[in-house]
């Protein structure tokens, strides 16, 4: 009986995969027997893995905001590994001032969130998809954010330090639709390309902005980044085959009201 589920024998490349949501991502992908390649600058992080799991994971230690190192970046993972069935796009790079308010965001923080953010996204992407187009074809998934679907709601951050930064949501939303390009300009060559919009990930916020932002969600809670794992590792297997181009939201319901 096929596993529409497995992964087995394919290889996943997982851009930031250690952080909050790319870890999860990357233990959902070994327990779908992927062979993972996680691309982080974090490799302390990595090291300081439990041995069981650091043997199922091959790191690499590249820096990605570097725009014009891309092409060999991509080039040499293709190489080394033999070709790559499956990638995404997760790592999140951010300014030093990426918490500050609309009023105090600078034309130089502006330009640098979106290139280390957005362009980063669609260089590397454009990257993948042809050498997989050239391949017999492959999967990427961006991870994108309901911010892309939906303004934010600044009342639930009310009383707290915290903001979503003016960069967040055209970025987001230009990872989707870039998504959305490259799924047609690739399709007719078995690239498929989807992105992820995941709404809020627990990550101890203060108890304020939890209670309002729970109140707006119809599951009455943030997602755990395991909730978007698992639907960002369907996007790679065959029980998605028929998917591409959209944007898999997974907020709790937070978009439906």
């Amino acid at each position: 009986m096929t596993d529409y589920f497995s992964l087995k024998n394919k290889t996943t490349v997982v851009t930031g995969g250690m952080g909050l949501i790319g870890s999860a991502i990357t233990r959902s992908l070994i327990e779908c027997d992927s062979r993972v390649i996680v691309i982080d600058v974090n490799e302390q992080g990595y090291e300081q893995l439990p041995k069981s799991l650091k043997e199922k994971i091959h790191f690499e230690n590249h820096d990605l905001t570097d725009l014009n190192s891309i092409a060999k970046v991509v080039e040499d993972i293709w190489n080394r590994y033999d070709g790559i069935d499956n990638w995404i796009n997760n790592a999140y790079a951010r300014t030093a001032d990426w918490g500050n308010k609309l009023e105090d965001v600078t034309v130089e923080s502006w330009r640098e969130n979106v290139d280390v953010q957005l362009n980063s996204y669609c260089i590397i992407s454009n990257e993948i998809a042809k050498k997989m187009a050239g391949n017999g074809g492959g999967n990427i998934v961006n991870v994108s954010s309901i911010q892309a679907l939906k303004a934010p709601d600044f009342e639930i951050y009310s009383g707290t330090e915290m903001t979503s930064p003016a960069a967040y949501t055209p970025i987001k939303a230009g990872v989707l639709m870039y998504s959305k390009y490259l799924a047609s300009y690739f399709g007719h060559r078995n690239v498929r390309v989807n992105a992820v919009c995941p709404g809020g990930v627990f990550n101890n916020q203060p108890e304020s902005f939890l209670k309002r932002y729970n109140k707006k969600t119809l599951l009455g809670r943030m997602a755990t980044p395991e909730e978007v794992a698992r639907p960002v590792v369907f996007l790679l297997t065959e029980a998605s085959s028929y998917i591409t181009g959209t944007a898999l939201t997974v907020d709790g319901g937070w978009t439906a009201i």
